[in-house]
């Protein structure tokens, strides 16, 4: 579940968080996820060098930071915050910070490297609202026990990362059989969650923008495989009807807000009915379809 399920916004809102990267567009983007999710104060640093000089100004509650960065990586800055709680370093006000690594790394020995280092969860690029604002949750809620030994300096260990998108419930290869209700309530909370978060981004970076369209685009994917996992049709379709729409435009930069927009409150309207009222659901559903339909029938004819 999200930081704004679990987490009172006055919590939210007392963090610090510093965003460490060498891309100026992650750095914004990432900030505005977590300034939207409700965090109250975001401070950003180029490479891990100028991290640890902002990290003895600022007093920072969690670090994001990319793995790869000229003059001083993630891996190595996270290693000298770590040091920093058997030789204690000025500019390391708490060597126990919660740093969570921003990477495109997947492979088991990249993972193995980085928690080594002392990183305590992962966000795998590209990312989504949920993604970063996961992992607030899990370091805030679930922190884990600080290790000082002779080999390892860092969070315990023993939890296992989880690296790929996790769907709260079954797998898709897991026997047909039809959801509880609890199941497909908790999944349509979460779905609403992220949603919102989607929608506080695109009106913290004051419209929808390249970078916002494509991440709609993931958290659409992300929706519709929660969908289908809990056999939730009305969810699944509105969200492969939004999918649809992309790949027709030939992307998600080509597309219309509006379009966007429709579909977000189609999902809404569904996550808000009765479940019993399959009718009003089906009617959203052919009002999305209709739309899609008249949006890219130049392109069909073209084709």
């Amino acid at each position: 579940m999200l930081p704004s399920a679990n987490m009172a916004s006055e919590d939210l809102s007392r963090l610090k968080v510093l965003v460490v990267d060498d891309h100026s567009n992650t750095v914004r983007l990432i900030s505005d996820v977590l300034r939207a999710g409700g965090v109250g104060h975001v401070v950003t640093a180029q490479d891990g060098q100028r991290a640890r000089e902002v990290m003895r100004l600022t007093y920072p509650d969690i670090i994001f930071t990319d793995s790869k960065m000229p003059v001083m990586d993630g891996l190595e800055l996270t290693r000298s915050i770590r040091r920093a709680a058997v030789t204690p370093d000025p500019k390391v006000p708490n060597p126990e910070i919660p740093i969570i690594m921003v990477t495109g790394d997947r492979s088991e020995r990249d993972v193995e490297i980085a928690r080594l280092a002392g990183v305590n969860e992962f966000v795998i690029k590209p990312f989504t609202p949920a993604g970063l604002l996961s992992r607030i949750q899990l370091v805030v809620k679930k922190p884990r026990p600080f290790i000082i030994s002779e080999t390892y300096v860092g969070p315990d260990r023993r939890r296992r990362a989880e690296l790929t998108y996790s769907g709260p419930m079954r797998r898709m290869s897991d026997p047909e059989e039809v959801a509880d209700m609890v199941e497909r309530r908790a999944t349509r909370e979460t779905i609403s969650v992220e949603l919102e978060a989607m929608r506080r981004l695109i009106q913290a970076r004051g419209g929808a923008d390249r970078a916002t369209l494509q991440m709609t685009y993931r958290v659409m994917q992300h929706t519709r495989f929660r969908a289908k996992q809990v056999r939730d049709e009305m969810i699944a379709r509105a969200s492969e009807s939004l999918l649809s729409y992309v790949d027709l435009m030939g992307g998600p930069e080509r597309c219309e807000v509006s379009v966007v927009e429709v579909h977000f409150d189609a999902i809404a309207q569904i996550l808000g009915a009765s479940e019993s009222d399959a009718a009003a659901s089906q009617a959203v559903i052919a009002q999305l379809e209709s739309v899609v339909r008249l949006k890219t029938a130049g392109r069909r004819r073209a084709a």
